[in-house]
């Protein structure tokens, strides 16, 4: 049973013996036959993130990036690189609401579906790696599918074969992960996430770097799961290529990573907080003008369709849900902090 990613992970362990998780997750969602190599994102597919939610959440993401290019000395074209693309909604939003300014906007994604799609949006150039130059990187729910390594009670996980069955084995840990290993319970080491953030520090010469996920400050904020049409799948190594992997992410750890390379990391804040610094009530009170207008002019339809917008939007500041997203800013040395970030501090 199980496709092709499933045979090359099991050739992988005959190869070579047990795998660590991060080589697992590696070929599970990136190599032949891996869940990313089609689209997984969105309503028709196995999870959704907040463009997909509403538009509006572009509209105010592209607000804060027009602060960035005031601050970046309004460079032409505005050079802007999504990484982690999917199927381009984000990026259909984001050039939408930049209306009026030059860009170059390129979509970062390895996967063959997502590159097809992207391939079909005008003004926007799809690439399989993430190069320099660029003044502006954004990450949205990239960072907890970065592959990672897993600790549990200071013992490493690796994927072993168990007939045909993946199973996970314990093994004493390697020397870079003793340190991490001596801690209690369940450990995330980003090996993924960390070099993705090696990889900013050489890409960007001058410019910002955006990354958007779940997580906390100090903590991983959960325990390792997967979707699966749109439900959670706790058991991630039974049938690899069909299921997403993912973590949260520690954004402190994250931080401290990136001054190590010499960025500047910025404190990062909640979503709920970010979006209303951007200007996320201001709109919800307009769409709330709008929808009384049209029902005195007997619109109803109009206005329930502004209603129904509305309620989804909501769902992009709850602290339950999409609103506990994270947002870590990144930049070169000498670049200050958008005003939008202080006041969601």
């Amino acid at each position: 049973m199980g496709g092709r990613a499933t045979e090359e992970i099991r050739d992988a362990i005959r190869d070579h013996g047990p795998i660590t998780f991060a080589e697992f997750m590696e070929r599970a969602l990136y190599g032949p036959g891996g869940f990313f190599q089609g689209i997984p994102v969105g309503t028709r597919g196995d999870f959704i993130t907040s463009p997909h939610v509403h538009p509006v959440f572009g509209e105010l993401l592209a607000s804060g990036i027009r602060e960035l290019h005031i601050l970046l000395g309004r460079p032409k074209p505005l050079r802007i690189a999504e990484v982690g693309a999917g199927d381009g909604t984000l990026a259909r939003q984001l050039i939408g609401a930049l209306g009026g300014l030059e860009l170059d906007y390129r979509a970062v994604e390895i996967g063959a579906g997502a590159l097809e799609a992207l391939t079909a949006i005008e003004a926007v150039r799809p690439e399989r790696e993430l190069e320099a130059p660029a003044d502006v990187i954004v990450a949205n729910e990239l960072l907890d599918n970065l592959p990672f390594r897993l600790i549990r009670n200071g013992r490493e996980v690796r994927i072993a074969l168990e007939g045909d069955a993946f199973v996970e084995v314990l093994v004493a840990p390697e020397d870079e992960l003793t340190q991490q290993a001596a801690e209690p319970g369940e450990q995330i080491v980003p090996v993924g996430v960390l070099a993705f953030v090696d990889r900013l520090a050489e890409t960007m010469t001058r410019g910002y770097a955006l990354l958007i996920d779940y997580g906390g400050v100090g903590t991983t904020g959960g325990p390792v799961h997967g979707y699966r049409d749109h439900r959670v799948v706790e058991d991630v190594v039974a049938d690899p290529g069909t299921t997403d992997i993912t973590s949260g992410v520690d954004f402190g750890r994250i931080a401290a990573h990136a001054r190590a390379c010499g960025l500047t990391a910025y404190p990062s804040i909640a979503q709920h907080d970010a979006l209303l610094a951007l200007g996320f009530e201001d709109w919800f009170r307009a769409e709330l003008s709008r929808q009384h207008d049209l029902l005195e002019a007997r619109v109803g339809l109009e206005a329930v369709r502004v209603w129904s917008g509305r309620s989804r939007a909501s769902i992009l500041i709850d602290p339950a849900a999409l609103g506990r997203l994270r947002w870590l800013l990144l930049a070169t040395p000498g670049l200050p902090a958008p005003g939008w970030l202080g006041a969601a501090q």
